[in-house]
């Protein structure tokens, strides 16, 4: 039993070490890539950040990207990354992966049985994933809000007389993350040699889930085929998009006592059963040592969710 504490101890501790390493790098990259975009915004330099140009988040040596190629996933996860700019590897996310299913497993172990130590230890495994789906889910969120502004900044850039790469660029050099990497990525692509359209349609690949952004980009391909006021389409974009997020925010404001209720109800089961576990420890434990116990515990887990399901499903409103 010591031995086990030992190991769970020591690879909580890696984790947190290197969590915290990753996390402070991250903070100085985003500062220090906020000051470059910055000076090349007041200098006029020519050349885009460097993080703009395409780099692989397999693995940061030759050997493992290399045997992680032949992983069926591999090139999906990787895929993931880009999507959600997150400054970790392919590699990285399995290392964290693994170790937060081995610390459940462990504490499923140290616990009850082979039951928790299968419930947690699948719960640690997705962990990672599901944290970097949300944050890909944030950065498309973000991407539309920003969207109308870039769009405005684009519709000025036209009418001064800039073709419709530059005002890409301009975008890029003047406009906040995340929409200034994607307009950056796309301009830095054309200027590479591949078609502005397939640059533009990139785009909307890199945010499978932003209908914004994949109706400019479908709008710009359509008019570069077809002719037509490209500087109308595009106001006309940022003011739907503008006033699509006015009324959702009336809409949000309308069910907020439906989601509130689904908060507080999905909250109660589990600040009942820690005080519950708190106050008599013994009477909990059965739900975890005991075969019958481990049955309630799973079956009201699933319940659980599938309730959080149905209110979130009750307190949407569809269009």
């Amino acid at each position: 039993m010591g031995q086990i504490l030992a190991v769970l101890v020591a690879i909580a501790t890696v984790a947190i070490l290197q969590g915290l390493f990753y996390t402070y790098r991250f903070v100085g990259e985003k500062k220090r890539e906020e000051l470059r975009r910055r000076l090349q915004a007041s200098e006029g330099v020519e050349s885009l950040p460097l993080r703009l140009l395409r780099r692989g988040q397999l693995a940061r040596s030759a050997w493992l990207t290399s045997l992680l190629r032949g992983l069926p996933n591999a090139e999906r996860l990787e895929l993931l990354m880009q999507q959600a700019q997150v400054p970790i590897t392919v590699a990285q996310l399995i290392t964290y992966s693994s170790m937060l299913g081995i610390l459940g497993a462990i504490l499923g172990l140290l616990g009850g049985g082979w039951v928790l130590a299968l419930l947690l230890g699948g719960i640690g495994l997705a962990t990672p994933t599901l944290i970097i789906l949300a944050m890909r889910e944030r950065r498309s969120r973000k991407i539309s809000e920003q969207l109308p502004d870039a769009l405005d900044m684009m519709a000025r850039s036209l009418k001064a007389g800039h073709a419709l790469p530059s005002s890409f660029r301009l975008v890029s050099t003047e406009m906040p993350e995340p929409v200034s990497v994607e307009f950056g990525l796309a301009f830095e692509e054309q200027n590479l040699g591949a078609s502005f359209e397939r640059a533009i349609m990139q785009m909307s690949k890199r945010a499978p889930n932003n209908g914004d952004l994949k109706i400019f980009a479908v709008s710009v391909v359509i008019q570069k085929e077809t002719g037509g006021n490209l500087v109308e389409v595009i106001e006309k974009i940022a003011e739907t998009i503008r006033a699509r997020y006015r009324f959702y925010g009336k809409l949000r404001a309308l069910t907020a006592e439906g989601r509130l209720s689904g908060i507080v109800l999905a909250a109660l089961p589990i600040v009942t059963g820690l005080a519950a576990a708190v106050v008599n420890p013994a009477y909990m434990r059965l739900l975890i040592t005991t075969r019958m116990g481990q049955f309630f515990l799973i079956y009201g887990i699933a319940t659980w969710a599938l309730g959080g399901l149905w209110l979130k499903r009750m307190a949407r409103v569809d269009l």
